[in-house]
């Protein structure tokens, strides 16, 4: 297939799906193959056969479930499509094969379901893929003024934030740096849970209680208190049994943003921000408080390292401050980008950890024997690593690519 287009990833299961994917006229998404369609691989791989004749086709003889955005997105309302993607996507790629282009409003989109096409994309992408662009957050910053973050950005600007932040996120020494964070609010989360056993669960045996919850708010609250524990090297008590006003305003800022970023996906920002429409102005007024907070944030890290006395990679008092305090010391990044990519790092890193958490969970649930054996080499990795979560995480070897 030879096409410039943009790339992203559209994940499917079986509550649905959160696309957050651009307005581009044409974006490409992928969706891995397991997810999607169970037991019927065999067909689909039988309609990709057929349809190979090794020459490159061009985009438009990729198969289409019509040319009309505004008539799909009118189905998609009309059939609740939103709610059962996943469904939605199986019979259209049972139906037009493992390639399909579709269109819903504004967005285009080519969805992709075999693992070595996928592949295949992504090794065509070289230093510079091209990123799909988040319209509803780009508008945002563009009106308010804000500098972009990593997530709405393409080419080399990208790529010179991205490496900045690959040293503070994603390198070794900077993971050692703070699991130590995660660990408090993992430990924090599941007395959390302890707790609400005891005090609402059935069975006479305290050490047998069962409660049956939707674990979907609570993993989400862990997510975002871990995320800004590691960002910005403090807690923002969404755990308390009476959390405070700002930390209640927060959450419902971060929801409402990624509850109100789908639908803003299939229509024109800037149309809906000249007449006004709610849907927008719910949209911009929760990433404004978003931002407020990071703000605050920046400054209270920037003070703590104005007054270390020391140097090096720890901010005052000798403790840890998060990747926020990290980039403000290395001076790589003005405190615009900083704000930028830290509020954007914060919005991505919700979802992408509760809705993964959420779905391990469910298949440890279904699979007990897995969920046995992983529990019994945590438990024991745990215990030989003296309390060093790192260590314990190296001898979990099955931890997690059962996750």
């Amino acid at each position: 297939m030879s096409t410039g287009v943009a790339a992203c990833v559209r994940a499917s299961g079986t509550s649905g799906s959160r696309f957050l994917g651009p307005g581009q006229p044409k974006v490409l998404c992928t969706t891995a193959a397991g997810t999607v369609v169970d037991g019927k691989l065999e067909t689909v791989k039988a309609v990709r056969k057929r349809g190979v004749d090794g020459r490159v086709r061009g985009f438009e003889e990729i198969p289409h479930t019509g040319r009309n955005g505004w008539i799909n997105l009118l189905k998609f309302w009309r059939e609740n499509r939103f709610q059962q993607l996943h469904l939605h996507m199986e019979r259209t790629f049972n139906a037009l094969g493992p390639i399909y282009r579709e269109k819903v409003g504004t967005l285009s989109s080519v969805n992709i379901l075999l693992p070595a096409d996928i592949s295949e994309m992504f090794k065509s992408e070289g230093l510079h893929p091209r990123r799909m662009t988040l319209e509803p957050w780009a508008t945002h910053r563009e009106i308010r003024n804000h500098r972009k973050g990593v997530f709405l950005k393409n080419g080399e600007e990208w790529r010179s934030d991205r490496l900045q932040l690959n040293k503070e996120v994603m390198m070794s020494a900077a993971v050692r740096r703070f699991l130590p964070l995660l660990d408090d609010v993992a430990k924090d989360f599941c007395r959390l849970l302890e707790d609400r056993v005891e005090r609402e669960g059935r069975g006479a045996e305290e050490a047998k209680r069962s409660l049956t919850i939707d674990p979907s708010p609570d993993l989400f609250r862990f997510a975002l208190e871990a995320s800004c524990h590691v960002l910005y090297g403090e807690r923002i008590g969404l755990f308390s049994s009476s959390p405070s006003l700002e930390s209640q305003k927060f959450i419902w800022a971060v929801e409402r943003m990624l509850t109100t970023t789908p639908p803003l996906l299939y229509l024109p920002p800037r149309l809906l921000l000249r007449v006004g429409a709610p849907l927008w102005t719910e949209h911009a007024t929760a990433w404004d408080h978003i931002f407020s907070h990071a703000e605050a944030r920046i400054q209270r890290a920037y003070q703590r390292l104005s007054s270390s006395q020391g140097s090096g990679t720890v901010a005052a008092g000798g403790l840890y401050g998060g990747v926020l305090g990290q980039l403000i010391e290395k001076g790589k990044l003005s405190l615009d980008l900083i704000k930028a990519n830290i509020t954007e790092l914060m919005a991505g890193g919700v979802d992408t950890t509760a809705v993964p958490l959420q779905f391990g969970l469910f298949e440890l649930g279904r699979n007990p024997e897995v969920q046995d054996r992983v529990r019994q080499q945590v438990k024991r990795s745990w215990a030989q690593a003296g309390g060093d979560p790192q260590k314990a995480l190296q001898g979990s070897c099955i931890l997690t690519p059962g996750l």
